[in-house]
């Protein structure tokens, strides 16, 4: 099941996230990008608290994915500077537990969060490791229109990798 994020999601998600550490340790080309380390419970009721504050203020949007009544992934699109001249500009991020990715999930996923952004954004952006070929796919599927690399955008380490900027006009 595909719905908007509730307060009551919190556990959830950073139990995800958390997971997210685990299979960098797996995959160190993950496409997520990460804090050096990992962030501890209070951090992460910072980031939910501002984000839910975000989404009742009409900056953000955010759709879970829920499977057997747990939060398995979440899609959000969080405005790029409020109350400036940016402001239909808005940033997407998604993350899917590992063993739900490949199900098509994601595409659901996204589909649904683009869809609640329509009336609150004009163009949705993202960035993509350029060797995630399988989100790429899944991105221009959808709609998304690449717009440039950002050479060694990420620093994993001692690695470097280039991340793609792809864009999604919501007229």
């Amino acid at each position: 099941m595909i719905r908007e994020l509730r307060w009551n999601d919190f556990n959830d998600l950073v139990d995800d996230y958390y997971s997210y550490f685990e299979d960098l340790e797996e995959d160190p080309e993950l496409g997520l990008v990460f804090p050096f380390k990992r962030p501890g419970i209070d951090e992460e009721a910072k980031w939910f608290s501002s984000l839910y504050s975000q989404i009742l203020n009409g900056n953000a949007v955010a759709s879970v994915a829920e499977v057997d009544g747990k939060v398995v992934g979440m899609c959000d699109v969080d405005r790029i500077r409020p109350g400036t001249e940016l402001q239909h500009t808005g940033l997407l991020g998604i993350a899917i537990r590992k063993e739900f990715r490949g199900k098509g999930i994601g595409e659901q996923l996204m589909r649904e969060t683009l869809g609640r952004c329509r009336g609150k954004f004009e163009i949705i952006i993202l960035d993509v490791f350029v060797t995630n070929k399988r989100a790429i796919s899944l991105y221009r599927k959808i709609g998304f229109r690449e717009f440039g690399i950002l050479p060694r955008s990420v620093k994993r380490g001692d690695r470097y990798f280039d991340e793609m900027k792809m864009y999604y006009p919501l007229d």
